[in-house]
Formats: C-alpha cells, structure tokens, sequence
C-alpha cells in the first residue's frame, strides 16, 4: 500500500485526514493560507513570516493528530532565525520531523541566481535536513530535480520529496509522460544514493487519485503527498455541496 501524506494548514483538515487514514502530517506555510480561503502562492512572496506562521498552527494539528506523526515546514533561509534552535524548539513540542518549505527551488531564472549567490539557496536547505538527521528526526526534504534528489538523499533524510511544482491538472500526453520520466529518475537517484529513503510524489499534474496511482506506478516512489488535492479542493467541493443540498431541500411550512 502506498503512502498518503497531507499538507494541513489547520485542526479543522488534519482531523479529516486523520480520520481517512493518513500516515503522515505536514504543516507549512502554504497549506497556512489554504486553510485560510487565500491562495497558497501568497506564500511565495514577502507577507508573513513562514516559522511564525507555522508555529502559530501546529498547536491545533498536534492536538488532533493522535498517533499520526506531524512534520513542521521550516524556512531555512533566514539567517535571523537560530536554526538549530528552531528545530530543537519543534522536536521539543512534539513534532516528528521537519521539511524545507518554503522552498527556492519555487523560483526560477536571475532570481534564484541570486538568490543562491547570497548563500539564500538549495545548501540551507540541505543544512536543515542535516540537522534533523543529526536529532533522529524524521525530514522530508523536497528535491525539484536529480541533482537536488541526490544531494537531499545524501544527507540521509527519512523521506526525499519529488517535486513537480503547483498543482495544475493536466490531461496533455506528452506532458504526463516528461512529468512521470522526470518522477522516475529523481527516484532511480534516491534509490542509489540512499536506499532507506522514502519518496514521495507532489504537484504539477498530481490532482485526483487517478493521476496519482499512474505516476506511483510510473516512478516506482512510495507514496503521494497531496496539499490542494486533499486540502482546497476536498473543502471547498464538500462545503459547497452541502450548502446545495440545504438549499434545495423543501422544507414543508406548518399547516402546508
């Protein structure tokens, strides 16, 4: 059986995703203001503090959790936040592990050049899977291509994330194909560099159960994180239905 990891934002979606089995926890900023109705690429320009944010939720989602490990979303990147001390603070609060969201690997072109140039990239993110390694922690650390696959598998975290970038369904052939080549040899890379390593499939075109069980069975990975998938849309289509049915609903008046 494959497994299901679910990015929450809030008690109210962890305990759904608790309730339908999940086998992993994960809170971080994005899946923060999906919870909250807004869109989760707000998380990717300069609004809130993403550590913050985190800390402010996962009080709720520990306290639903139960047996179901919880991951924190950390951002490595600020050189302003101890990080060691961050995740020692975490694992002392009962999280499981951590996962290096936000990531740089979202941007692209001049931007990410220079972000790596300043000492603000991939290598802080790498730094924190280190750490968690270090404390026995579990880490899921989030690789956008091989290089980055090997390298995060080298640090020997728990879990390497094959990341195909925001959601965004997608029924074109020859698009399907390069995401799935692209899933296969990310995960052929972990496989090499650590074989006790889980891997885990996001985004791109990894919107419903049916995509999903396709590209598992495409990239050989272990199991399916989902964040919109199991979060946004499961809400809004849920709630929206609900509301329906009242509203069709006849209600008979007295004396009718």
């Amino acid at each position: 059986m494959s497994i299901v990891a679910a990015g929450v934002g809030c008690g109210l979606t962890a305990a759904g995703a608790v309730a339908g089995g999940v086998d992993l926890l994960a809170c971080y900023s994005t899946a923060i203001y999906r919870a909250a109705g807004l869109p989760s690429a707000l998380a990717f320009l300069p609004y809130d503090d993403p550590n913050e944010l985190v800390r402010s939720a996962l009080p709720e989602i520990l306290a639903v959790a139960g047996d179901v490990p919880v991951i924190a979303g950390v951002g490595a990147h600020d050189r302003r936040e101890r990080l060691p001390q961050l995740v020692d603070e975490l694992k002392s609060s009962g999280v499981a592990g951590v996962t290096n969201e936000p990531f740089v690997g979202i941007y692209s072109g001049e931007l990410r050049e220079h972000l790596e140039l300043a000492g603000l990239g991939y290598s802080m993110e790498l730094k924190l899977a280190k750490l968690a390694v270090e404390r026995e922690m579990l880490c899921l650390g989030w690789a956008w291509n091989e290089e980055e696959a090997r390298k995060m598998a080298a640090t020997g975290a728990s879990h390497v994330g094959l990341m195909l970038g925001i959601t965004s369904p997608s029924r074109d052939v020859e698009e399907i194909q390069q995401a799935h080549t692209l899933l296969a040899r990310m995960n052929d890379v972990v496989r090499e560099e650590n074989p006790d390593a889980l891997t885990l499939i996001h985004g791109g075109l990894l919107s419903d159960p049916d995509s999903v069980r396709d590209a598992l069975e495409a990239s050989g990975a272990d199991g399916f994180l989902g964040g919109s998938a199991l979060e946004t849309t499961p809400v809004i289509q849920g709630i929206s239905a609900a509301v329906q049915s009242y509203k069709e609903n006849k209600v008979k008046k007295e004396g009718s």
